[in-house]
């Protein structure tokens, strides 16, 4: 059955964005569309209802972690990911401790919030790099901490990726996964920049945190 996914917005050109991204990614789903706060809650109330919400915070009748909150209570097991202009830390904390599974900038390229979607919409949680690279972890990060393993294939990944992967969480520099997989450097700078790009994230550091809490069974 194809999913079903509710996005709030009162921009209809982010409409328009996130209804392109979001049929590349799951062709035949269902998209809902809603300017107001009260216009999603009534979706959230149908059955069966949504699979996903992706949700702006500032709305005419709605505004910050609020919204988040308001959605989880009218339907508990529809997640909610936040798609705002805000990226400061602390806004996009308090969205976690709501109840949000991912926040997607919109000041991402398209490139980087189709690669967001991608990890939301595979049950996989996304924060913008700001924040897996920080060295706290309150409440909002841990909460998000995928409770099982997840399948490093569930983000696009091809086996030669998943070993390139495997030899980051390692450590290891690209010239020794040269040697390890007997590739070209440039092939494998191409590979790492694909696997960076599949977490959200922008360095090897970022990419070890969000495999941990992603929770990646990557093979050994």
């Amino acid at each position: 059955m194809a999913r079903h996914f509710l996005v709030l917005d009162d921009h209809p050109v982010i409409h328009t964005i996130l209804v392109q991204l979001l049929a590349e990614l799951e062709p035949g789903a269902r998209i809902s569309l809603a300017h107001r706060l009260e216009q999603a809650l009534a979706t959230l109330r149908q059955t069966p209802g949504p699979d996903l919400a992706l949700v702006d915070l500032h709305l005419a009748d709605g505004h910050g972690p609020d919204v988040i909150a308001q959605l989880r209570r009218a339907r508990p097991d529809c997640p909610v990911a936040v798609f705002s202009a805000s990226t400061d830390s602390p806004t996009i904390l308090r969205c976690l401790e709501a109840g949000a599974v991912g926040y997607i900038p919109k000041t991402h390229t398209s490139e980087a919030i189709a690669g967001a979607l991608r990890l939301i919409t595979s049950g996989c949680p996304y924060l913008p790099s700001q924040v897996l690279a920080s060295r706290e972890d309150p409440r909002g990060l841990a909460r998000i901490r995928m409770p099982g393993r997840t399948d490093p294939a569930h983000l696009g990944l091809t086996s030669r990726q998943i070993e390139v992967l495997r030899l980051i969480l390692r450590g290891l520099p690209n010239k020794l996964i040269c040697r390890q997989l007997r590739l070209a450097e440039g092939t494998v700078k191409v590979h790492v920049s694909a696997v960076l790009r599949a977490l959200g994230v922008n360095n090897r550091t970022q990419a070890v945190i969000a495999a941990s809490r992603l929770g990646l069974e990557v093979p050994d």
